[in-house]
Formats: structure tokens, sequence, C-alpha cells
């Protein structure tokens, strides 16, 4: 949000310098490749991988990609789109139905990944998918701190 709505909401050199500086978990991880000094030793485990709207809006999903693969992981990134949930919009009783037409889409997705585990960043896109499989996929920063090296 401050990368790009601060700009829309605000103006003058500070918010700017805010936005410029501003940075997802993995984005900022994968941008200065802190990873790569970290020593992981991640499960053996494939990961399926539906990225958030937002993050895939400002084509900045991969991050996430790129730090789980390099932690160890087998990461399947689906090119899935919206969730169906849309921040409060799946939640609304009169969108419900085209929530779930659109959730079908990621569902069908998941069902033909040969992935283990599937994890997802957004709140709302776990919430949806928790509702398909029966409990809530982590978020990715929770898969990173479980490959994190415990020697």
């Amino acid at each position: 949000m401050f990368q790009s709505d601060y700009l829309d909401l605000l103006s003058g050199e500070d918010v700017e310098t805010v936005a410029a500086n501003a940075y997802g978990v993995h984005e900022y991880l994968d941008v200065h490749r802190l990873d790569e000094a970290v020593d992981f030793d991640a499960p053996a485990e494939q990961l399926t991988y539906h990225g958030h709207c937002h993050q895939k809006a400002t084509k900045k999903d991969h991050h996430a990609v790129g730090v789980l693969r390099r932690a160890g992981y087998g990461v399947d990134p689906l090119d899935s789109s919206c969730c169906g949930m849309a921040g409060s919009f799946g939640y609304e009783a009169e969108h419900y139905s085209m929530s779930k037409a659109i959730g079908s889409i990621l569902f069908d997705q998941v069902d033909r990944s040969e992935g283990d585990t599937v994890i997802a960043p957004g709140a709302s896109c776990r919430g949806q998918l928790k509702d398909y499989e029966g409990s809530e996929p982590p978020h990715p920063v929770e898969r990173l701190a479980d490959a994190l090296s415990t020697r």
C-alpha cells in the first residue's frame, strides 16, 4: 500500500521517500538478497503458491517464490487470478456465489498442482482456501521460518 496507494492519497517529498523505501517482507529479502546469508534447512516439501492479487497487480508476487526456492523448497507458483474474496468482497452475501465461482478456478489449479502444501500471503486468500481445504494455509513467511536452520 505504501508503495503505490500512498502516492495517490498524499503528495510531497516525504511521501515519495516512504513509497520508494517500502517493501513486502519477501520483496525486501529478494531485492537485497538478504536470504543468501541465512543458513536454511528446508524440509523436503513442494509448496503450491497462490500469490495475492495486489502483489500480482504490482508484479511483485515472484519475490516470495524466489526466496522460498533459495531456502530449499520446491515451489509451484500457480498462474491463478483472484481467489474470489478480494478483501471484503467475498464476505458480502450478495457476492457469495460469484466469490465461490471465482474461487473454483483457483481450487482447480490447486487440485492439479503437485505441491504438498498450499501457501498464500493474503488473509482473504487463506480464508477462501481454508473453506475449500478445511484448514488455513500457512503464510509464506511461516514456511520460510520453518526452513531456518537450528544448527
